[in-house]
């Protein structure tokens, strides 16, 4: 969810001043990496479930990134999808997926805020979001979800919590990841708890709020999601080939892009893998309906 920049499509190669000149995301985009929420596509399944979703609804992924859970849902549920995001190099990715995996009469994105959303008062049978909660002014942005749902239908989140009640020690080094992350994306960056979570969805006037907590994915299950919904496992295995090819490039030449990945993995290991923190922290699966 980054400001928009004139920046080159993926299939162009990059000088390594040009790489270091983008945003974060901009360079994941670019990298080809499909999506950031911890839950992956068992959560992106999951929480479309929640929101009973199917073949006849429309649904609006809020930060929909380069679209790969809005042309999986519409590839795999038949759903309509329409796609929003800031950053305009996600949103000429993600049209380049939807074309690729023939879903284009499905899946349509559009460059825009999801604080200022450019559609009608009950546009969507659904409203979900994949770890961009996090980085907005939620008061404004879930009372916009809600403003463009139909009465009865749902808004869905994916976001990341911590704890309420958490040792002194442990909230300190939970507050560093939290610090590292909101440097490397310059966006602001903390976790909520559940029951946070929980208020401000009831603060933008939704009703039947339910959080689910939920812990990181199984990745043997999640792999073999990845592999079906990149067209098979050679497909896969391309993807893969490609991206850490282009990743080890920048690593190895640029030290601005060394640093930014040896901060994250830092951040990453405080929260997911450290026994101290990860077992406060995970992702929640919350719904609430309009």
């Amino acid at each position: 969810m980054q400001a928009e920049r004139n920046i080159p499509h993926r299939e162009q190669k990059l000088s390594v001043k040009q790489a270091e000149a983008l945003g974060y995301y901009d360079f994941m985009s670019y990298l080809g990496v499909p999506y950031y929420h911890v839950g992956g596509l068992t959560s992106t399944r999951k929480l479309a479930e929640l929101c009973r979703i199917d073949s006849t609804k429309k649904v609006l992924m809020v930060g929909c990134g380069s679209g790969f859970s809005a042309c999986y849902l519409a590839r795999e549920i038949g759903c309509e999808v329409v796609g929003i995001d800031i950053s305009k190099l996600s949103i000429e990715e993600a049209k380049e997926r939807a074309k690729n995996q023939g879903v284009s009469d499905k899946a349509k994105f559009i460059v825009g805020d999801a604080h200022a959303l450019p559609f009608e008062v009950g546009a969507f049978d659904a409203v979900i979001t994949e770890f961009v909660s996090q980085f907005l002014d939620r008061e404004t942005a879930f009372k916009e979800f809600a403003r463009v749902l139909r009465f009865g239908a749902y808004v869905g989140i994916n976001e990341m919590y911590r704890e309420k009640e958490i040792p002194a020690k442990a909230a300190k080094e939970i507050a560093q990841a939290e610090k590292i992350i909101g440097e490397i994306t310059g966006l602001p960056f903390s976790l909520l708890s559940p029951e946070e979570w929980k208020e401000e969805l009831e603060r933008a006037g939704l009703k039947d709020v339910n959080v689910r907590m939920c812990k990181p994915i199984r990745y043997l299950q999640e792999t073999k999601y990845m592999a079906e919904a990149m067209g098979g496992t050679w497909s896969f295995i391309k993807y893969l080939i490609d991206t850490i090819s282009k990743m080890a490039k920048y690593y190895f030449l640029s030290k601005k892009v060394r640093y930014r990945f040896k901060r994250l993995e830092k951040s990453k290991k405080i929260l997911f893998r450290k026994k101290l923190t990860s077992k406060y922290v995970g992702y929640v699966l919350a719904t609430g309906k309009k």
